[in-house]
């Protein structure tokens, strides 16, 4: 009942965010906007698109390395373009997908692999804050229109003041109720009988889940890691850069590499929210911040949106499966899902 209700909020809120971004735009407009888009730009988007993700599962196979099973590359690849396809009908539930197959493939705790990828997603969010942080600082150079894509007032203190101080009540309730459990759990797993029992399989679980966040401790080579992490970021501005020149906008609205920094930290946000696919949320905060930062047509940006968005979706859902059934061979072939 609960996962029904997960789904129905995702599409309620895609379908609400889809309205808002085509409610003031005919579809028969968006056709006409894509018409005259050079298609051939299409093959290098394709290519960022595989190596921003396959850099991703190269980064992730760092984390392998508490001396246990470290999986096979291909493994690890397939695992991220597995998690992206199960991302489209059923919002976060690839980040779960993703650590299971893997784990399945090669014998390994499911709890652990998933702690490698919170702990890879905490580096993200660093990352996007991080990139946020220079665009709201150097690439934006009016306050004012910054304001208004934000909804605040960017030159006031006060908010980032606000931020910070929800941001450490957050942290400190976050380890109190962590501490709490955690001398529950110890505590209930003294108790004999079946109860006991299962606390104590809780406790090993959780354990094991720590190690995978913690495997950042043992991370031999930072500057290859931080290296990945620079790629990933790189190509997938790219791959909001690279639909400028499908629809000309370079030359028509003169839209920079810079700019494609700020929609690409903008997408980032709008992706997060838990729709399917980051259907209508994406489509509403490109469409929008185009409109306000750099004066493009509703139209237009709505077009960039929408083909960009579902050309993305159409190679996931084309990649994964392919990828699915290679690391399947590979893993026949050599036995092992290691390598």
């Amino acid at each position: 009942m609960n996962k029904f209700l997960k789904i129905f909020a995702s599409v309620a809120f895609a379908a609400l965010f889809l309205w808002l971004a085509f409610r003031n735009v005919e579809f028969s407009e968006i056709v006409e906007a894509s018409k005259g888009m050079s298609y051939g730009w299409l093959f290098p988007f394709t290519i960022s698109l595989i190596i921003a993700h396959y850099v991703r599962a190269e980064r992730w196979r760092m984390l392998f390395n508490d001396g246990g099973v470290v999986p096979h590359r291909w493994t690890l690849f397939t695992g991220v373009m597995f998690g992206y396809l199960t991302n489209i009908p059923f919002p976060r539930l690839g980040e779960v997908t993703r650590p299971i197959y893997v784990a399945r493939q090669i014998g390994e705790s499911n709890s652990k692999i998933i702690g490698t990828i919170v702990l890879e997603r905490l580096i993200d969010v660093l990352s996007m804050l991080s990139i946020m942080a220079v665009v709201g600082i150097t690439l934006v150079s009016d306050p004012e229109v910054l304001s208004r894509l934000f909804g605040v007032d960017v030159t006031d203190p006060e908010v980032y003041a606000s931020i910070l101080k929800w941001l450490v009540i957050g942290l400190l309730v976050a380890a109190i109720v962590g501490f709490i459990l955690f001398k529950v759990i110890v505590s209930l797993s003294k108790k004999e009988g079946k109860f006991g029992d299962f606390i104590t399989k809780v406790r090993e679980t959780a354990k094991s889940f720590f190690q995978g966040i913690l495997s950042i401790r043992k991370l031999k080579n930072w500057p290859l890691f931080i290296l990945y992490t620079i790629i990933i970021w790189i190509f997938y501005i790219l791959m909001m850069y690279l639909p400028f020149w499908m629809f000309d906008m370079q030359n028509v609205y003169d839209l920079s590499f810079t700019d494609a920094i700020v929609l690409t930290m903008v997408s980032a946000v709008g992706i997060s929210i838990p729709t399917p696919g980051g259907v209508g949320s994406y489509h509403l905060f490109i469409t929008y911040s185009l409109f306000v930062l750099y004066a493009v047509p509703e139209v237009t940006g709505l077009a960039f949106a929408t083909i960009t968005h579902a050309v993305t979706l159409l190679l996931v859902i084309l990649i994964a499966p392919i990828c699915l059934a290679i690391d399947k061979f590979v893993v026949l072939k050599g036995g092992t899902g290691l390598g």
